[in-house]
Order: C-alpha cells, then structure tokens, then sequence
C-alpha cells in the first residue's frame, strides 16, 4: 500500500475578543490567559497574537455592567479548537461575552513564524477603591452635580412681543 504524501498542513485564523467583569482581579485574568493557552496547547492550535485592550466602556449593559476588560486574541487552527475555547470561555465566571471571527481560510503552519512578544499576556490592574466606573444613581437622576456632564442650555424665551425680555406686568383696568 502506498504511503499518502503530505502536502502543506493547513489551518484557518481566527479572531476571539473576550470581554471579563470591570472588577476581575489579576490572578483571575492570568488564569483565564492560562486556559486559553492549554485550549490552543490541546487542540493544535497557534496563537499569533495576544493583546489586552484594558478596562472600556460597553456598548449596553452587560450583567448590569457598563465597563469590561477586552482582550483580543489572533489564533490558527481548526473549528474544533474555536469550539473548545468558546466552551471553556463560557464555564468561566469572570467572562461576559465572547465573540469569534473567522478571518482566513487555507493559512500555511509551516511558514507560520510567531514573534513571542505578541503571544505574552499582560493582565490589567483592578480598579482602586474611589475609582470612578461611571455615574452614580444620584448624578444620573440630577440630585447630585457631576463636573464631567454638559447640562443642555437653557432655551432662549422670547415674549410675545419679539423681545428677549420678559413682558412687563400689566394690572388690569378696574372700573366702578
């Protein structure tokens, strides 16, 4: 029996943006950046790059968070490693929201070369206590001042006359 040639292997690239609670501590970003690398180290996956975008405001509130921390993965396998690390982001509780792209077809692994700077994962500090993560219930409602919010300029009242001035108060004529 003839031996099969092996050509090329093959893969395809990904893209993954992990978003994880405002508050989440260091080592919980280090161990979430750990199972990601086990995930890639089981499913013959490469990660090409890793970068940690910090603490952002969402879009919409998520779990009644309005800030997470994002991190943007660039990775090559096959969809059994997407798979695999979409499972494991979703049994982690410091995780939100997820999302995959799948971004090229037919990448050549054995001209792959990876730069071990771009694969380094460097958590982002949790917030200190006093920092401010948006506006309390108080400011948003307007019984509180907040300096960083414009208030909406008060509309120009003209009278009935064209003026810019109040009318003068006229008394009513009383006759006997």
């Amino acid at each position: 029996m003839p031996k099969a040639v092996a050509g090329p292997v093959q893969g395809r690239e990904y893209e993954t943006i992990y978003i994880m609670r405002p508050d989440v501590t260091r080592d919980a970003q280090e161990r979430v950046a750990t199972r990601v690398n086990e995930v890639m180290t089981k499913g013959k996956g490469t990660l090409t790059s890793i970068e940690n975008w910090g603490r952002r405001q969402l879009s919409f509130p998520v779990n009644k968070q309005k800030r997470g921390v994002y991190v943007y993965l660039r990775y090559i396998g096959q969809g059994d490693v997407v798979n695999e690390l979409e499972r494991n982001l979703r049994m982690l509780d410091d995780v939100v929201k997820y999302q995959t792209v799948n971004v090229r077809k037919d990448v050549d692994l054995a001209t792959l070369s990876v730069n071990a700077e771009d694969v380094k994962f460097e958590a982002v500090e949790p917030p200190q206590p006093g920092e401010d993560e948006g506006e309390r219930i108080e400011q948003l409602l307007g019984f509180e001042e907040n300096p960083e919010r414009q208030r909406p300029a008060e509309p120009d009242v003209e009278d009935e006359f064209g003026g810019d001035e109040p009318a003068a108060a006229v008394e009513p004529e009383v006759t006997s």
